[in-house]
């Protein structure tokens, strides 16, 4: 149902295993949380913005030419906008591979196609243009607004993660010379550091109805996804979480980039959690299960 921030990035050398091959499991230790990020944000730009306006309202014609200034917020929320990602992109995956500086966000946007919205369609372009709805707004980098509007009030201790330095508030054996290379300035979507656990907690916080009640029906308000086999069937997504069961029953997001896979779950009231990663390669269908499994035996 979702893909990673940085696909292609290839797996760590040695990722740490079970006796039975399969990687570590951890909850505790602060590293990226990569695309869960994109529950934070929606929840600031539900706070921040018009979901019915179009992304104009706050971003000039400069910065979002013809049919980008078009997208509704909440089509754009929901990755029902119709916008293509950079995912794929063969430069960008090579570029993430050795570790080159991140291209200037222009670059991206240039190459930005819009097809017919309505059907689901992850785009991290579409997340790239909600964090500079949120940066105009509120004058502040994304960190900055994510901290004020939602980390702070959901009490997720968090660390920002878009440059190389910010590697030293993470803390895992895996976090090592070449994932330190990386440029954490490639995840224009915006992103911050947290330990699994935390972010899951954050989640249930969220749906919890912390931020506002109405806030947290309307992201956990599921629109099915084909996803066949999916840990979540079936699956859905509403604005910024993906969601199994209609009504939802269960909801959260996954994130996956170089080092680390992750996935973060609540029931749809907040009274459980349960978030995990995986150093390396492993799948994200298979912390989906995870948490599935930890929320519902």
């Amino acid at each position: 149902m979702s893909r990673t921030d940085q696909p292609g990035a290839g797996p760590d050398p040695d990722p740490p295993v079970a006796s039975d091959g399969a990687p570590v499991r951890f909850s505790d230790h602060v590293v990226p949380v990569y695309s869960i990020a994109k529950t934070y944000t929606a929840a600031a730009a539900l706070l921040a913005l018009d979901p019915e306006a179009g992304l104009r309202r706050y971003l000039s014609h400069a910065v979002v030419p013809g049919a980008l200034g078009e997208l509704r917020v909440a089509d754009v929320l929901a990755h029902r906008s119709g916008l293509n990602d950079y995912g794929g992109w063969a430069d960008y995956v090579a570029a993430v591979v050795t570790r080159e500086d991140a291209w200037p966000t222009e670059r991206v946007l240039a190459r930005a196609e819009v097809g017919a919205p309505g059907a689901f369609a992850y785009s991290n372009i579409g997340y790239l243009l909600i964090r500079l709805a949120l940066e105009a707004v509120d004058g502040s980098e994304f960190f900055e607004v994510l901290r004020e509007r939602v980390l702070d009030p959901l009490g997720v201790p968090a660390h920002p993660f878009d440059a190389r330095a910010d590697w030293d508030a993470c803390a895992h054996p895996a976090i090592e010379h070449d994932l330190r290379a990386y440029d954490p300035a490639w995840v224009y979507t915006g992103t911050f550091a947290t330990t699994p656990a935390d972010a899951a907690r954050g989640i249930a916080r969220l749906v919890r109805g912390e931020l506002g009640e109405d806030l947290a029906q309307r992201m956990r308000h599921p629109r099915p996804v084909h996803a066949p086999g999916h840990p979540l069937h079936p699956a859905g997504y509403g604005l910024g979480l993906m969601t199994s069961g209609d009504p939802a029953r269960l909801v959260g997001h996954g994130g996956g980039g170089p080092g680390f896979t992750l996935f973060a779950l609540s029931t749809h009231d907040g009274a459980a959690w349960h978030g995990t990663a995986a150093a390396g390669g492993a799948l994200l269908t298979d912390l989906a299960q995870d948490c599935v499994m930890a929320l519902t035996r």
